[in-house]
């Protein structure tokens, strides 16, 4: 059921610029109370309609302090000074540029509000004041963001899987560029890296899965603390909670509610491209049990948004079966040389930064043969194709929770 309040809570959010309920209308579910499924999935639609309604324009003073932060760009929590007192501000707001987490971020200028993005504000870059703010986060990503320098001076590879940003176009024509944009799959490499490691150490079970968890969250918060590997690390953290509490719900239930509570906070997201690629590829990877389909199932999640803004090359799932190996070497590689970075081993950082360069020369030869292949052009005909593709492959070798179910799913 929670699949289902998710996809109707996205729906509530999607139509409020066009159209939004009085806020009395919020007990109308209430005369389903008896069906609890028709109660909920009418609830959740009708007051994501109603939070995601937010109309104002014009000169405002803003202060928050940035929560996300990538190459270009950062997201910024904070007040603004409205009617003639500080309020908090309940969405996200964007500037142009890279700022440190944690910093402070003062504005004066306008702002305007688009009705179909996400974040709904972006601050004039030219006008933003930030002001360094010394803690724990920032002194973890100001020495990250030092350590991605000098890798990035032996290979781009390394720069790209460890929070930079790789503009080079075959990584991007290979269709391989997910390796290199920091997301739910470095995340879950990482802590399955970390427990299948320290099996050969005697722990109990869940001090394995905490301690992954633990160097998960201090790869999260190196690379900027985005948004499809916080959803990676929440989902992690809920799987090992409701392991003990609530050992019934699926993990796609889990996935769901992880859904659910990005939207509670930022009901603008049913906006974002990003959070609908991050969601239905991993919903893909959970919806079938065959191993070898899950890299499948992945992609088409995910290519139906992707093709909304760029082509599309289908021989990616080629290239990601033969690259996933090397890529896992090089990442748990960087995680044991930043280890070593921080104690100031700069020889046998060298070291382990050399020892990987001919991997990273093996990733760059595939990936230009792939960026060589023909690409499927995108756009909304694609959109359809790709999603009615995805809704046939998961009743064949998946499920569709609470909709349908194939003869040959779970």
């Amino acid at each position: 059921m929670y699949f289902l309040i998710f996809l109707s809570s996205i729906l509530g959010a999607l139509i409020a610029p066009v159209f939004s309920f009085p806020k009395f209308v919020i007990f109308l579910p209430f005369l389903f109370f008896k069906k609890r499924e028709y109660f909920w999935i009418l609830f959740f639609f009708l007051a994501f309609n109603i939070l995601s309604v937010m109309n104002f324009n014009g000169e405002f003073e803003f202060v928050g302090r940035v929560i996300q932060t990538n190459d270009s760009y950062s997201l910024v929590k904070g007040d603004i000074f409205y009617d003639g007192k500080w309020e908090k501000l309940n969405v996200l707001v964007g500037v142009n540029k890279e700022i440190p987490l944690g910093d402070i971020v003062y504005y004066y200028g306008p702002f305007d509000a688009k009705k179909y993005s996400y974040p709904k504000v972006t601050l004039d870059k030219n006008r933003v004041i930030v002001s360094p703010y010394f803690s724990l986060v920032r002194n973890i990503y100001t020495k990250t963001e030092n350590f991605r320098e000098k890798i990035l001076k032996y290979s781009k590879i390394y720069y790209g899987l460890f929070g930079g940003k790789v503009k080079d176009k075959i990584y991007s024509d290979s269709g391989l560029y997910h390796f290199f944009s920091i997301s739910g799959l470095h995340i879950s490499l990482i802590f399955a890296i970390l427990t299948s490691v320290l099996t050969f150490f005697s722990l109990s079970d869940l001090s394995k899965k905490v301690i992954a968890l633990m160097v998960s969250f201090l790869f999260l918060i190196s690379c900027g603390n985005n948004l499809p590997s916080l959803r990676a690390f929440l989902y992690l953290f809920l799987v090992i909670l409701f392991e003990k509490l609530l050992p019934k719900m699926s993990k796609i239930d889990i996935l769901s509610f992880v859904g659910l509570f990005f939207l509670f906070f930022q009901p603008f997201l049913a906006y974002s491209l990003s959070f609908y690629m991050t969601f239905f590829s991993t919903f893909g990877i959970l919806s079938v049990e065959n191993n070898k389909l899950k890299p499948l199932a992945a992609f088409l999640g995910c290519a139906p948004f992707l093709s909304l803004f760029s082509n599309v090359n289908v021989f990616s799932i080629i290239g990601t079966f033969v690259l996933i190996i090397p890529f896992q070497i090089i990442l748990i590689s960087l995680m044991i040389a930043y280890f070593f970075y921080i104690l100031n081993f700069s020889l046998v950082v060298d070291f382990i930064l050399k020892l990987n360069l001919p991997i990273t020369k093996f990733i760059e030869f595939i990936s230009g043969i792939f960026s060589r292949f023909p690409k499927i052009p995108g756009g909304t005909i694609t959109y359809f194709l790709f999603s009615l593709l995805f809704f046939a492959f998961l009743l064949h070798f998946g499920q569709i929770p609470y909709i349908l179910k194939s003869k040959s799913s779970n």
